[in-house]
C-alpha cells in the first residue's frame, strides 16, 4: 500500500511542478510576512520579560497558527481535486483558503495547545531544578511517553488536516478519526512519518531553500496522497461487503422476487413504444 501512497505523492507533485513551486514560494513570503509582524509586535514584551524560553514556544506556537492553515488550507483544496478527478487552476489555491482556513485554524490551536502541554510536561519532568535525583527514571519514563505522545499526534495531523478539507466534520470528530485511522493503519503511517521526516531533513540541510521552493507543497502531497490511498482501501473493503451480502441475499418470497425484478428493469419501463402494447409478450 505504501507504494501507491508513494506513487501518488510523487506524480500529483511532478505533474503540477510549476503550479506547486509558484505557490510554496507565495504561500511562503505569506508566512515569513505574518512571523515577522507578529514578532515585531511582540518582541519588546518578549524583551521585558527577560527572554525567558516558555514565552518564545508559546509565541512560535501563536504564529503557527495563524500561518500554517494558509499552506494547508491552499494546497490539500487543489490536491483534493485531482484525487477526484479534476483539473484545478492556480485559483484553487484561494479558494482552498477561503474553503478551509478557519476550519484548520481550530484544528491547528487543539493541536498547539496539546503540544503546548506536552513541551510543559517534559520541560518540568527534566528540569533538575525541580525534580529530585530519586525521581529520575520515573521522570525519564513520563517524558518518555510524553514524546512518543508527540509522533503520535504528528501522526494524526497527516490524517486530520485532509479529514477537514474533504469533510469539514467537527473538531471532535476529526481528531476521533484521525486517531482511529492511525491506529488502524499503523505501518504505513510510520512510513509516511519517516519520508516527513526526510523532506523536513532535506529543508535543513539546504538551510531552509527547498522550503521556500517546494517543501511545504511535498508535504502537503504526502498527507493528501496518505489520506485518499486509506480511505479508497475502506471504500474497497465496504463495496466488497455490499457486493458479498447482494450475492448471499436470495428472495424468499414470491413478492420479494417480484420486487427484485423490478427493481433490476426499472429503467426500461420507461423506454417501451407503442408497439410494446400490441405485443407485450415480448417485453
Amino acid at each position: 500500500m505504501f507504494g501507491r501512497i508513494f506513487a501518488k505523492f510523487f506524480w500529483d507533485a511532478y505533474d503540477y511542478l510549476g503550479r506547486l513551486v509558484l505557490a510554496n514560494i507565495l504561500f511562503f513570503l505569506i508566512i515569513m510576512g505574518i512571523t515577522i509582524i507578529l514578532g515585531t509586535l511582540f518582541y519588546p514584551l518578549y524583551y521585558a520579560l527577560g527572554r525567558p524560553v516558555l514565552p518564545f514556544i508559546f509565541g512560535m506556537a501563536l504564529i503557527a497558527v495563524f500561518t500554517l492553515p494558509f499552506p494547508a488550507s491552499g494546497f490539500l483544496y487543489f490536491l483534493s481535486l485531482i484525487s477526484k478527478d479534476k483539473e484545478p487552476e492556480f485559483r484553487d489555491f484561494f479558494r482552498g483558503i477561503k474553503h478551509s482556513y478557519w476550519a484548520l485554524f481550530r484544528l491547528c490551536l487543539v493541536f498547539a495547545a496539546i503540544f503546548l502541554l506536552l513541551g510543559v510536561n517534559i520541560f518540568f519532568y527534566l528540569n533538575p531544578d525541580i525534580i529530585p535525583p530519586s525521581l529520575k527514571t520515573i521522570t525519564l519514563v513520563i517524558s518518555g511517553i510524553c514524546v512518543w505522545i508527540f509522533l503520535y499526534l504528528i501522526a494524526m495531523m497527516m490524517y486530520a488536516f485532509p479529514l477537514t478539507v474533504y469533510q469539514k466534520a467537527g473538531i471532535r470528530k476529526t481528531l476521533f478519526r484521525s486517531f482511529l485511522l492511525v491506529t488502524d493503519n499503523i505501518g504505513v503511517t510510520i512510513l509516511a512519518i519517516l519520508l516527513l521526516g526526510v523532506i523536513v531533513a532535506l529543508g535543513l540541510v539546504t538551510r531552509g531553500m527547498t522550503f521556500f521552493v517546494l517543501n511545504i507543497a511535498l508535504i502537503a502531497s504526502l498527507a493528501n496522497s496518505l489520506y485518499d490511498n486509506v480511505m479508497k482501501k475502506y471504500e474497497a473493503r465496504e463495496a466488497e461487503k455490499q457486493k458479498e451480502l447482494e450475492s448471499k441475499h436470495k428472495p424468499g418470497s414470491w413478492k420479494e422476487i417480484k420486487h427484485k425484478e423490478f427493481i433490476e428493469d426499472r429503467h426500461d419501463r420507461y423506454h417501451r413504444t407503442l408497439k410494446d402494447i400490441l405485443k407485450p409478450w415480448e417485453y
